[in-house]
């Protein structure tokens, strides 16, 4: 392996969202969390000292939602596996020290990384394989059909529900995660942190949308083939499935022995497939099937919060504006510039000071489509905002809906611009 968003009150809905992961399963472990559809910026070029990668940037549209394990597997998930099925992993875990890089140490392995685990800590030195080897015995034992992230889900979950809240300048440190030191490699104490290596799961407090351990504790096989960057990478956020580096795959999220960069949602590293490593795990994830509101009526009404919005924005009426905020859910608007603005009040405050600015208007909103499960809804709009008659910018508005007793109510609208001068 090579070194070198409050997100709304309305999430915390979803942390009822929580689905068994299957019979066997312990039940602290067994559970996967609905994460909502949407939309966001991925990556960012960045040159780490090995050229450009991690770029370009491009928007990454979820349409439907997905589940996410809780937490990452455990040591003693993986030896029910490894009894149950008689697989046997190859002893080929891979260790740093700063004389030597990375090497192959015949004597770690998955039971015996090289340091103290129990049972409810994350397995590590698993290669790719054997995630995949384990997905597939869990997936004959429960019928279910789990499978590893996609790394697109995973800088999605990152980015909106990340703790450190990194786009906003807060950091990853030791009171909500399992790091290590700033400056590369090892493990390190401190606050809450009190392991060198890995911690239990679910030590720290959970992100946004109800996940542990997304940052640091190990870092997590992503399903993707590894590429530097995301030139004809995929944008609905599935797998890049075809490997241009023989057996080279995406791990994601930083471990106990990392800190600085390396906590960025953006940072990707790779590992090879057949291969474990001292700071490497995985957690699952799942494909949820939805039911699309194909049906206009349906559609029109899922919709009617967030067009209603739009449409009063339209209007610049501001008292429309509010009405149509006290039906959300402490929303969260991302502009498409990169501006957050979170809360009714601050969102109503932003929109009134905008209103008094001339020479601008807004086309009708165009709805494009509805996806929904029946508790969530991802609500896509176009609309066109006009500055001159040279000067036309075509916005998507992508919005995440939950759905309470007196309605759907808006969770947050990530704006994209699609088109302009």
């Amino acid at each position: 392996m090579q070194h070198g968003w409050s997100v709304w009150t309305a999430i915390a809905v979803l942390g009822g969202l929580v689905m068994p992961l299957g019979a066997g399963a312990s039940e602290r472990q067994a559970q996967l969390v609905t994460i909502p559809a949407g939309s966001y910026v991925m990556g960012k070029t960045v040159n780490y000292g090995y050229g450009d990668m991690d770029g370009p940037s491009h928007t990454i549209t979820l349409s439907q939602p997905f589940a996410m394990g809780l937490r990452e597997v455990t040591l003693g998930e993986y030896r029910a596996f490894i009894r149950e099925s008689g697989y046997a992993p190859a002893r080929k875990c891979n260790v740093y020290k700063a004389d030597a890089k990375w090497f192959i140490d015949p004597k770690r392995s998955w039971d015996a990384p090289g340091f103290a685990q129990a049972e409810d800590h994350p397995v590590v030195c698993v290669s790719w394989r054997d995630a995949q080897a384990y997905i597939k015995w869990l997936n004959a034992k429960t019928g279910q059909t789990y499978r590893l992230p996609t790394e697109a889900e995973w800088e999605y979950v990152a980015t909106i529900a990340d703790l450190g809240d990194v786009r906003g300048g807060g950091a990853v440190t030791h009171e909500i995660a399992n790091i290590g030191k700033v400056e590369c490699c090892g493990g390190e104490t401190g606050g809450r942190d009190t392991w060198v290596h890995t911690a239990p799961v679910g030590s720290f407090p959970a992100d946004r949308f109800g996940l542990h351990d997304i940052r640091g504790n190990v870092w997590e096989w992503q399903s993707d083939c590894y590429d530097q960057d995301y030139h004809d990478a995929p944008m609905n956020g599935s797998s890049r499935d075809v490997c241009p580096a023989m057996g080279y795959h995406v791990v994601r999220g930083a471990s106990y022995g990392d800190g600085g960069e390396y906590l960025s949602e953006r940072l990707r590293l790779r590992g090879t497939e057949d291969e474990g490593y001292f700071t490497v795990g995985f957690r699952v994830a799942q494909t949820l099937d939805v039911v699309r509101g194909d049906a206009l009526t349906t559609s029109a009404s899922i919709a009617q919060p967030v067009t209603g919005m739009l449409e009063a924005i339209r209007r610049r009426d501001v008292d429309a504006l509010g009405a149509f905020l006290a039906h959300s859910t402490d929303p969260e608007i991302i502009y498409y510039w990169g501006d957050v603005v979170s809360g009714r009040t601050a969102i109503a405050q932003w929109h009134r000071e905008w209103f008094k600015e001339q020479g601008w208007m807004l086309a009708p909103e165009k709805l494009v489509n509805v996806f929904t499960d029946g508790n969530l809804a991802q609500v896509n709009h176009t609309i066109e905002y006009i500055k001159s008659a040279d000067r036309k910018f075509r916005i998507s508005f992508a919005s995440t809906l939950i759905r309470e007793q007196d309605g759907w109510k808006v969770a947050r609208i990530q704006q994209t611009l699609l088109e302009g001068p």
